[in-house]
């Protein structure tokens, strides 16, 4: 992986661009920060912040009970850190300044020339390539909070008036409406893909293609399907994106997944391998919800066995496959001492984290044709083959698994976006699925073969879910920032009115 290949440039430049400090005179040290350097950080930095076991592993993981936490409850029950909240605001529209710079240096008459020569490729592409980036980035941010500060290269909107204190000095940006965002991402990412040169270099520092301008036509084009698809139920553009779109528009295998693929050390390590290994941090285990889905004790494949829960589920220390219960007390869950962890393939250090892939859109495709069979099988093939799974066992599996339908294609999109939680959170948020989530203040069973005496025993847990602040479903969105509220007050109530309330069961605008 190159992610830190140009770490030390990349660091000096970034100081003196965002500063506004005088180039330094040194020969020996940069002065305009190369755009490989941002673009190559940006891509892992992403991930680095929004898949660990903060922003992610206390949030979205457990709310699409992915994973529970061994001792703590309040987030498993929706009582998110506000520290979490902030620390997501930070790095989204960090990263977003960070790609925005880097738009900057190639229109800047001053560095556009050195650019060319420092990336190996053309202003255009790289620009091209930096707003796939933006919309992608920002299409978090709106996910995660409704109406948010967005900024756009080609809209006019005066709305958009994000990262802009370095240039037009706004402290205090507007936060412009969902609807004006989503259908400004559909936009601009179809005029940069018209704007690519594809007979050259897309940018060097790349992570996910090494360059390809033709794979990120791919990954921009797949990324308006995921767009698209989110809002169609809500917007006619959505569903003209989706009328638009063919099957060699988009991604045609998992050799076209926008993926990084981390370094298999204690310093470059994924994020989830730092936490648990590096950090010690063992503070989730798989939930009993999603272990039971794998195993065909829930949901529509009652008795088929996934061949991906070896993957992503150990044993326990009885050689079981064991989830950890959701409950509505700490205590209970510190209790309960017979759970497994995440497979060591989920931890691994070298692992590859996803921005997007081809089992998603084989799923999206599969609904937005009538819930096909054929595309229903590929994304459950295109997500197996991503884990190693061996063919006769896939093949197995799919033979084995109930037809496509909307449920099971629902329930197999979610189950292939395992560690990709934020989309899975917003699917369930747009579709209701998968219905194999254990419901809120419903007293439920558990049961699990436990060694008694050395002999396998079924044990049953009683629990129930209760969730703190009277919810009765998972979080619409996160309310927002304290921090905003101080600092951008008129602004921040203004957008908590448009939504109709700053409160985590504040539907976005594309909930049903």
């Amino acid at each position: 992986m190159k992610a830190l290949k140009y770490l030390t440039i990349l660091m000096i430049g970034l100081l003196l661009y965002s500063c506004e400090v005088d180039y330094l005179e040194d020969p020996n040290q940069t002065e305009i920060p190369p755009t490989y350097g941002i673009m190559n950080r940006v891509q892992k930095d992403f991930l680095d912040n929004t898949r660990d076991e903060w922003f992610s592993g206390r949030q979205s993981l457990l709310w699409m009970q992915y994973w529970q936490q061994v001792n703590y409850t309040e987030e498993d029950r929706f009582q998110y850190r506000e520290n979490v909240n902030e620390y997501a605001w930070n790095d989204i529209y960090g990263n977003a300044q960070d790609l925005i710079d880097l738009i900057a240096l190639n229109t800047d008459e001053a560095t556009a020339a050195s650019m060319i020569e420092f990336s190996n490729a053309p202003n255009i592409n790289q620009i091209a390539a930096t707003r796939i980036m933006l919309a992608y980035v920002y299409l978090h941010a709106v996910e995660l909070w409704g109406n948010v500060p967005y900024w756009s290269y080609s809209g006019t909107n005066p709305d958009f008036q994000a990262n802009m204190i370095k240039t037009d000095g706004i402290t205090q940006p507007v936060y412009a409406s969902e609807e004006d965002i989503y259908l400004d991402m559909l936009s601009d990412l179809k005029l940069a893909i018209n704007s690519i040169d594809t007979e050259e270099n897309m940018i060097d520092g790349d992570n996910f293609y090494n360059g390809d301008a033709k794979q990120w036509i791919k990954f921009a084009n797949s990324l308006r399907l995921r767009i698209a698809n989110r809002i169609k139920g809500v917007s006619p553009e959505g569903v003209a994106v989706i009328a638009e779109l063919t099957a060699t528009d988009v991604f045609e295998s998992n050799a076209d997944n926008a993926a990084v693929t981390y370094e298999g050390n204690a310093l470059n390590g994924a994020p989830m391998y730092v936490a648990f290994v590096v950090d010690a941090r063992d503070d989730f285990a798989p939930s009993c919800s999603f272990v039971d889905l794998l195993k065909g004790d829930r949901g529509t494949n009652v008795g088929v066995l996934d061949p991906r829960l070896d993957i992503f589920v150990n044993d326990n220390d009885d050689g079981q496959k064991v989830g950890i219960p959701l409950t509505g007390s700490n205590e209970e869950v510190k209790a309960f001492t017979d759970k497994s962890w995440p497979g060591s393939e989920i931890l691994k250090a070298d692992a590859t984290l996803e921005y997007m892939e081809y089992a998603e859109v084989c799923f999206i495709m599969s609904e937005n044709n009538g819930w096909d069979q054929t595309w229903y099988e590929k994304g459950i093939r295109a997500s197996m083959e991503k884990f190693g799974v061996a063919n006769s066992d896939i093949n197995a599996y799919i033979a084995a698994v109930q037809p496509a339908d909307e449920e099971n294609v629902m329930t197999q999109k979610y189950i292939a976006l395992y560690m990709q939680p934020s989309e899975a959170w917003s699917e369930y948020r747009r579709t209701g699925y998968p219905h194999t989530l254990i419901k809120p203040n419903v007293p439920y069973t558990y049961t699990y073969m436990k060694d008694v005496d050395g002999v396998l025993t079924e044990t049953t847990v009683n629990a129930e879910f209760l969730t703190i602040g009277g919810l009765t479903d998972l979080p619409a969105r996160n309310k927002y920032l304290l921090n905003e509220a101080n600092i951008n007050g008129t602004n921040v109530v203004a957008a908590g009115v448009a939504m109709g309330g700053d409160l985590q069961t504040t539907k976005l605008w594309w909930q049903p």
